[in-house]
């Protein structure tokens, strides 16, 4: 080995004395162990940009000292927060925080008349980044079932709908996202505090759900780090406060659900207990016709149970179990190419068999009046098998028939501190996660082409299996200048090791090459006939420093406005998707790719300008990306892989507002503009000429737009309640919302271009008089508009072989009864 304690000297100096400017990287390569310098490449934006930042901060700092000086000081210190009664526990004197921050996702706030999610909200309105909460009222009041339909109620949240199953979503936040569900999220979920490190398996139904905060920009101050954004999905905690609720549901496409959601007190003031349990299911809304099936149904169970102790009052424990089901069918693609673009003609069928469990902790113990200790633990697991149709194409080419089984370990200390002047949040993270693949691939081979008689394929079988290790320590200050004036300074340090084993053999006897007479009997084989092509096996680790910075001020005591610095960043690994049997595939697999950082400049207002009437939220935002993760051809390799494929940026504004018109319409309303563009690209642009004429562009460049990021979003909803003078409360609604057109991979052709889409959708209820029973009716998609939401482009010789789509669902209705005990 080549680590000496000289280098190891060195290597803490450099991060610790130039503070995020300068990358190491460590791995390992034929069981050497090498130290790699990158250096400077952080803060590498426009210099009249940062100069401008900088200078706003420090005149922000020195106005607000000077007022300071020469303005009486108020005899109360309690800050921002002093307007309001903080509820303190028996025998002991809390000092009211100055400035509460939502950044410390296990601080326990109390303030008197507001439940736990106005409690959230109001730190959301004193924290120095942009960011949505959306309460379980609201979702139900629209009627949003799940987190796939979040993208319409917060700015520059965009959901593709072409994900391969019912229970992955993937998230973009201001076009930064990953649409792999292999691949690490670019945007974090975390449900209880606990990070899921897959977007397999994160879309979660709601009817357990308290609420949803959305955060807009780079999370570094909790458990892990994610460079876009996050979505916190927090279930309902149980008290002694009793709740039931039953509910069920019909509508078109023979779509329904059972539900089933109870909490309350086991043991008044000491143990309490939740369940809930949901099906949903929803027949087939398109047709495979070679095979004589429906796809893109609904066939997900999901089920939560947890169980709360509180012994005392420095102690509250909550230990909570899930599951989930899914059967849906993968998603089906169709073929733009085909008279009937919705049908589906690939004979490889999309079946699937998902299932996951998992077990969350979470324990709140308060040391003192000052300082609270935090312990969230999350286990949790997956299998998941199914047919994958790629492309929708009838020959089943880049059809594949996967295993996958995640395994995952995190624990996350965190320790809270007010001391009046100063607040703060310090923390130690683990994450422990072994990833593996089985996938059998009809690899193509030779020349594209839809003659039957000359279509070949190479089909493989890949075993991959990926071990992730995370260790992070992170900090996070307020330092109260003044009772208006807040800067907070925070960092992160980001220990991570990965490693790769990848067996690949070939799935035919013989010259390995099939046709079309067996397309699918090789690509069903459950043993490998042919051999191992390769084996290969590498290990790495990389270090990230992560800064951030902020500057509040508290204007009014409805208006705070705040400039900000972050760092995120986004995990270095492995190539996944290693499959040509060919000594470059064995190359593929074992490369590895280093982190992606972006560093966020945000100026933002937050505003009640009537409290309770109306908010306006705003923010302007730049982003700057170093070592973007592409997945296309390496320059200094000629492979198509994952690598680091340059620079770029972007930038844009989104605001946020609601308001009560009168006491019975209410209005929310939500626009985002973004910008966003790939500066540098690490390779020479290339394209090729289509057999129409037209340019195709084989790899990305310099100038070409960010994928998933739509340049304009807005929406708006508005609810009424029906002042008639019958028995029970009836309410309208209907929201609205359109997005531009955008690419959907990094080559920026037209052929992967969608187009601008319009939704509108609407809603009626009713409630009994005793808020018990409640009937509504919901459209969806109501202008029945199936948009294109991704694409597959492919071509042999010019000519076009097959061109996927993946579709928005068609109009559908449905109509649910709950009762609520």
């Amino acid at each position: 080995m080549r680590d000496t304690g000289k280098e190891r000297t060195y290597l803490f100096f450099l991060f610790f004395t130039l503070a995020g400017e300068t990358e190491i990287t460590m791995y390992v390569q034929q069981g050497t162990l090498y130290f790699e310098r990158v250096g400077n490449r952080r803060f590498h934006v426009s210099f009249l940009f940062q100069t401008t930042f900088c200078a706003t901060l420090f005149l922000m700092s020195a106005q607000e000292l000077l007022a300071a000086e020469i303005r009486p000081q108020p005899s109360s210190s309690t800050g921002v927060a002093s307007n309001r009664s903080i509820t303190k526990k028996p025998g002991r004197s809390v000092k009211p925080p100055r400035a509460l921050y939502a950044a410390a996702q296990g601080e326990t706030i109390s303030v008197s008349g507001k439940n736990r999610t106005a409690h959230k909200d109001a730190v959301l309105q004193k924290t120095p980044a942009s960011a949505s909460l959306l309460s379980a009222a609201r979702l139900e009041r629209l009627g949003v079932q799940s987190t796939k339909q979040l993208a319409r109620l917060t700015p520059n949240l965009y959901i593709p709908n072409n994900m391969p199953g019912y229970s992955v979503t993937n998230y973009f936040i201001r076009g930064i996202g990953e649409i792999d569900p292999q691949g690490e999220p670019s945007v974090g979920t975390y449900i209880d505090g606990v990070y899921l490190p897959r977007n397999m398996g994160n879309m979660q139904e709601l009817l357990d759900v308290e609420n949803i905060q959305i955060d807009r920009g780079p999370v570094t101050s909790l458990g892990h780090q994610s460079e876009g954004g996050a979505v916190h999905i927090n279930t309902i905690v149980p008290t002694n406060k009793r709740r039931v609720v039953v509910q069920t549901g019909y509508g078109t496409y023979n779509e329904w659900q059972i539900a089933l959601a109870a909490s309350g007190a086991i043991l008044r003031d000491k143990v309490f207990g939740s369940f809930a349990f949901d099906h949903h299911a929803r027949g087939a809304i398109d047709h495979n016709y070679t095979v004589g099936k429906g796809v893109n149904n609904i066939d997900y169970t999901q089920g939560r149970g947890k169980l709360r102790f509180t012994p005392n009052e420095n102690w509250d424990i909550t230990l909570a179990f899930d599951g989930t089901v899914d059967g849906s069918t993968n998603r089906g693609a169709g073929n733009l190419l085909n008279t009937y673009k919705f049908g589906n003609y690939n004979p490889a069928y999309p079946k699937n068999s998902y299932a996951e469990v998992g077990f969350t902790g979470n324990i709140r113990y308060t040391i003192s009046p000052r300082l609270t200790l935090y312990s969230i633990t999350g286990i949790r697991g997956y299998n998941d098998k199914g047919m994958y149709d790629n492309f929708g194409d009838i020959y089943s080419r880049s059809s594949q028939q996967l295993i996958y089984k995640d395994r995952m370990y995190s624990e996350e200390l965190r320790l809270h501190g007010d001391y009046g002047k100063v607040d703060f949040n310090v923390g130690a993270y683990f994450l422990y996660e072994d990833w593996y693949t089985s996938r059998n691939a009809n690899n193509p081979y030779g020349t594209l082409t839809n003659d039957p008689a000359q279509i070949q394929y190479f089909p493989v079988n890949a075993v991959i299996d990926q071990l992730n290790r995370n260790w992070a320590v992170y900090g996070e200050a307020h330092y109260h200048i003044t009772p208006k004036l807040t800067f907070t300074a925070g960092l992160r340090f980001n220990w991570e090791n990965h490693s790769n084993s990848e067996t690949l053999s070939y799935l035919a006897g013989g010259n390995h090459i099939t046709t079309v007479a067996n397309q699918l009997s090789t690509l069903l084989l459950s043993t490998p006939e042919g051999g191992i092509a390769w084996q290969t096996a590498a290990q790495g680790s990389w270090i990230q420093l992560l800064p951030k910075g902020s500057l509040t001020w508290q204007a009014l005591p409805q208006l705070m406005t705040y400039v900000s610095i972050s760092q995120g960043g986004k995990s270095a690994g492995y190539d996944f998707r290693a499959q040509s049997p060919s000594a470059s595939g064995s190359l593929q697999a074992s490369l590895p790719f280093r982190p992606e950082i972006v560093t966020t400049y945000e100026v933002g207002v937050k505003s009640d300008p009537i409290p309770g009437r109306v908010r306006f939220n705003g923010a302007l935002f730049w982003n700057q990306f170093d070592d973007i993760q592409l997945t296309t051809t390496d320059p200094s390799t000629g492979l198509s892989r994952r690598f680091n494929a340059g620079k770029g940026h972007s930038a844009g504004a989104e605001i946020e507002t609601s308001v009560k018109i009168t006491r019975d319409l209410d209005l929310h309303y939500t626009a985002s503009y973004l910008y966003s563009v790939l500066d540098k690209f690490k390779g020479q642009a290339s394209h090729i000429t289509l057999a129409d004429g037209s340019a195709y562009n084989t790899t990305p460049y310099a100038g070409a737009p960010l994928p998933w990021a739509p340049r304009f979003q807005t929406a708006g909803s508005l609810t009424y309640r029906i002042p008639v003078n019958l028995p029970g409360t009836f309410h309208i609604g209907a929201d609205v919302s359109f997005q531009t057109g955008m690419h959907t991979t990094s080559l920026a052709n037209p052929q992967d271009r969608i187009p601008a889409q319009t939704y509108v959708n609407a809603m009626m209820s009713w409630s009994s008089p005793d808020s018990r029973w409640q009937i509504q009716a919901q459209a969806r998609n109501l202008l029945d508009r199936r948009y294109l939401q991704g694409t597959s482009f492919a071509q042999g010789n010019g000519v076009p072989v097959y061109y996927t789509g993946y579709f928005a669902d068609p109009r559908t209705i449905y109509v649910t009864a709950r009762f609520t005990l």
